[in-house]
């Protein structure tokens, strides 16, 4: 007989495998052919080709209304908000990260990985409660992010760590270890079963001091923390932009940066650096002992801008591998200022240190370096640098969903806003109402015990058990101001932790929700807040 424990290995297993296949046909169609396409093409045709596909993003967001630019930011908003990685927008958010980095975006296709795999995870873990066990919502989904990475990467190792660093700041998740592994080795395998192993980035092996490591990890760790903090306000401070410009104002600025880096990058390395992935160009390029520093901090900049441009612009990518690249370049610099001989070592603690920093996740960048390059003896000085880099980023991180560590149910649901722990779906009561209107319309209800007035703007709170002893003191056909708590409000995008204060400081069990306009919303209760779904119609209240 087949166990319930065999069963979920199959099952964690089965979305190892079918996240590694989508991830490989996802890679060939976007990487292998478009954008291979657009690399070499001729000079004309890469000017034109990126800005035309992210008007292509735009077309695609306008005809799926909802569809939002988020990938990898969308697997931790679903771990800790429970959405984000909808089944209903991953097809759009593919075709739109096909539009982005098959026509030379600057950024990666780690993000449609994730996305993927994380949205197959949930809705997987929501069809199969009873097999799974305790949380399998949450389970899958960690486990479908880490397959997601783990082959786009080809890094197994990188993939688990990532995903249960990802949704903290200075902490892990503690779920899904075991799912994580077992999907992420069955997608790792069939992903390269299908376009092989090759490592994604390559140095040739070389005798190091511990010298020039020691002095490489502090150097770099300390100018990588501060990288980390400038790219990450600057990424996310792009991706804000379609909230105050429209897209037709936002285009011809993006359309004419990506081109005026293109063409200065061809005309200082012969390489279209600031298109596409542009990982395994910057490999290359760290290891030109021809390259000066004013060309290396060029190429720096302009790749960051180009990045930049795209996210502006609502392309649907990743920042992994554009952090990859970012910091590769900053420890190429760093290498020529110090006069290090050209071993790789300097840009590679640039990528471990400059991506552990920006995404928050020291160990999975770590990981990456050993598993992408093959390196080992990178490991210790990547180890070091990572962790200074971490303490001078401060709390910035480029995944602005991200929490500082894990919390308690109630601490989660605290600094969550209003609007998402009241119940909403309360009516609101006319002042000019009765009591016995307000009785035949809310008695038999259970999901609050406190009701809003509202004429349309908030006036206070009906509280349902003080209606029998208004009733007997006013009758029936009084209004319902007889019984009215003249209580205070909390607006909906206030903490949730402003309520819990009203509550404690009016000693009352039930806080009126208002928008903008003062207008009733709905109700958080201390059940409500607390994320219990019963409600007890005689407690609280006094």
């Amino acid at each position: 007989m087949v166990t319930n424990g065999a069963i979920r290995f199959i099952v964690y297993a089965g979305l190892g495998i079918t996240i590694g296949a989508l991830v490989a046909l996802l890679d060939w169609i976007t990487v292998e052919v478009a954008l291979e396409q657009v690399l070499h093409s001729p000079l004309w045709v890469q000017l034109i080709l990126p800005p035309i596909g992210l008007v292509i993003v735009y077309g695609i967001k306008t005809k799926t209304p909802g569809t939002s630019s988020k990938t990898s930011d969308a697997y931790v908003d679903s771990f800790h908000k429970g959405s984000g990685a909808e089944a209903s927008s991953l097809f759009p958010k593919l075709l739109a990260s096909f539009a982005t980095i098959g026509s030379g975006g600057a950024v990666g296709m780690e993000g449609p990985a994730i996305l993927t795999g994380a949205t197959l995870g949930q809705s997987l873990g929501d069809r199969l409660p009873r097999v799974l066990g305790e949380r399998p919502r949450l389970v899958l989904l960690v486990a479908g992010a880490a397959a997601g990475v783990a082959a786009v990467f080809k890094a197994p190792a990188t993939g688990v760590l990532f995903a249960m660093e990802a949704p903290y700041k200075r902490d892990i998740s503690r779920h899904g270890l075991i799912p994580a592994l077992i999907a992420a080795a069955a997608s790792y395998l069939t992903f390269v079963t299908f376009l092989g192993a090759e490592p994604l980035l390559r140095f040739n092996p070389t005798e190091l001091e511990v010298r020039d490591e020691l002095l490489a990890a502090l150097i770099i760790g300390v100018l990588a923390g501060g990288v980390a903090r400038i790219l990450a306000r600057g990424f996310n401070w792009a991706k804000t932009l379609g909230d105050d410009y429209r897209f037709m104002v936002r285009l011809p600025f993006a359309a004419v940066t990506m081109g005026a880096a293109l063409l200065i990058a061809n005309s200082l390395v012969d390489e279209p650096l600031t298109i596409g992935i542009g990982a395994e160009v910057a490999a290359s390029l760290v290891l030109d002992n021809e390259l000066t520093l004013v060309v290396i901090v060029i190429l720096f900049v302009l790749r960051a801008l180009v990045t930049g441009a795209a996210l502006g612009l609502g392309g649907v990518g990743g920042v992994f591998i554009p952090l990859v690249v970012q910091g590769m370049l900053l420890g190429r610099a760093v290498e020529i200022v110090v006069g290090a001989p050209s071993t790789g070592l300097y840009p590679v603690i640039g990528l471990a240190a400059v991506l552990g920093a920006a995404y928050r996740t020291p160990l999975a960048a770590v990981m990456f370096v050993a598993e992408t390059t093959g390196r080992a003896e990178f490991v210790i000085p990547a180890l070091i640098a990572t962790a200074i880099a971490q303490t001078v980023m401060g709390e910035d991180s480029v995944s602005p969903g991200q929490r500082s560590e894990r919390q308690g149910q109630l601490e989660r649901r605290l600094v969550e806003p209003c609007s998402a722990v009241m119940i909403d779906d309360l009516g609101v009561i006319k002042p000019d109402a009765t009591l016995l209107d307000v009785i035949d319309g809310y008695g038999d209800r259970s999901q609050s015990f406190a009701i809003p007035v509202g004429g349309p703007t908030y006036e206070g709170l009906i509280v349902l058990h003080d209606l029998a002893s208004a009733m007997l003191e006013h009758g029936p056909d009084a209004g319902v101001r007889k019984a009215l708590r003249p209580l205070p409000s909390v607006a909906a995008d206030a903490p949730a932790v402003d309520a819990a204060r009203l509550m404690n400081m009016h000693d009352t069990a039930a806080i009126c929700v208002v928008d903008d306009d003062d207008v009733p919303v709905g109700v958080i209760s201390t059940t409500s807040l607390a994320g219990l779904t019963s409600v007890d119609l005689d407690a609280g209240v006094e």
